[in-house]
């Protein structure tokens, strides 16, 4: 978990200028954590909370910077998607920036943009 930690700090608080009381929101003990490595080294993290009867929330989807369009992000979320295939929905609030990283793989937008943490989201549903 401290490597997790580590890793959201550096993206959201200090490369992304999100406050520690928005990015440690006391959520992190009922979600799932998942870390992807490259070589010896972890790159990533993401955390899945339960959302909902059968709801499960993406959060926290965070690569290091240097370490991006590498196909960190791509295979951390195909492992999440597989481990939570047959679950109930998938569902995710992505920085608007890379709403098409998810569309890729396979998500929807619902709704309008809003502002989370003094970022722009865009709320998406996977649709398998």
């Amino acid at each position: 978990m401290d490597i997790a930690r580590h890793i959201r700090k550096a993206v959201f608080c200090e490369e992304q200028g999100v406050s520690a009381e928005d990015e440690w929101d006391g959520k992190d003990h009922i979600c799932e954590h998942f870390l992807i490595e490259s070589g010896n080294t972890a790159v990533g993290t993401a955390r899945v909370r339960p959302y909902g009867p059968s709801i499960y929330k993406v959060e926290r989807v965070a690569v290091l910077k240097h370490l991006r369009s590498q196909g960190a992000g791509k295979a951390i979320m195909d492992y999440i998607l597989n481990h939570l295939s047959n679950s109930g929905t998938i569902v995710l609030n992505a920085q608007a920036q890379v709403e098409e990283f998810y569309l890729r793989l396979g998500f929807a937008r619902e709704g309008s943009v809003f502002e989370e943490a003094g970022i722009t989201h865009v709320h998406m549903i996977w649709r398998q």
